[in-house]
């Protein structure tokens, strides 16, 4: 919850929630925080400026508690920060925030089921936080749920239709089903909506250069270099595609 927390913290439960998908299309290498485009960069800003606002918007009380859970963080003490979270939960049982970052927590802790209980519970408190059905989708994926982690996205592109990244990490949980007519036809949503992302677009060259589609591939590599010049996944996709 605390922006001095999810700078340093977000890494590995979010990176990874924003890769998932990449990672089911059989990428030629493991996707890292260096896969992230910048249409996934901006996004993320985005809803860290939210994030703040809402910080801003919570009682002096809550703010002051937030504060030391970041600085336990800092300080590299997971297990005090978690107290910490947990203590701010009992004081605010309906904040949907204070769930979402436990589960942040609880995930970086190994603590997957416990984390995904409280995503669980983030995302029935507000329901309208696109964020919020991405981290849980992810934990699902991580807990090898691919099934529950494409219903949480389905009601994901239900609710925001637009919107890309709903459409890319569902076709990347269609891919990992064994479903990839049906995950090459998200992609194609995905490419569709808004933001642009090259990211998506090589995530969809990857996956056709495994059924066989390679000039199909290397054409989408080349869009995503029109639209993020230097994008590295797309120079080393083009190149490895013969």
């Amino acid at each position: 919850m605390t922006e001095g927390l999810r700078r340093p913290g977000r890494a590995q439960l979010l990176v990874a929630t924003l890769l998932c998908a990449a990672a089911a299309s059989a990428q030629p290498r493991t996707p890292g925080p260096e896969d992230l485009d910048d249409a996934y960069r901006q996004e993320m800003r985005t809803e860290q400026r939210a994030l703040a606002a809402r910080i801003r918007g919570l009682p002096p009380d809550a703010r002051e508690r937030n504060a030391r859970i970041g600085q336990a963080v800092r300080e590299g003490d997971l297990a005090l920060a978690l107290q910490r979270a947990q203590a701010l939960e009992a004081a605010y049982p309906e904040q949907a925030d204070v769930q979402n970052f436990i589960a942040s927590l609880l995930a970086r802790d190994g603590q997957l089921f416990e984390a995904l209980a409280h995503m669980e519970r983030a995302t029935r408190l507000a329901p309208d936080n696109r964020w919020f059905a991405v981290r849980r989708a992810g934990i699902e994926a991580e807990l090898g749920r691919p099934a529950d982690a494409l219903a949480t996205v389905d009601a994901l592109v239900a609710r925001a239709p637009g919107w890309s990244i709903a459409h890319n990490l569902r076709a990347g949980l269609l891919h990992d089903l064994g479903r990839d007519p049906e995950a090459l036809a998200a992609y194609g949503a995905a490419i569709a909506a808004q933001p642009p992302s090259a990211q998506i677009l090589c995530n969809r060259a990857d996956l056709l250069v495994r059924a066989g589609r390679p000039a199909d591939a290397r054409a989408d590599y080349r869009r995503a270099l029109l639209l993020q010049p230097g994008y590295i996944r797309a120079e080393e996709g083009l190149a490895a595609t013969p």
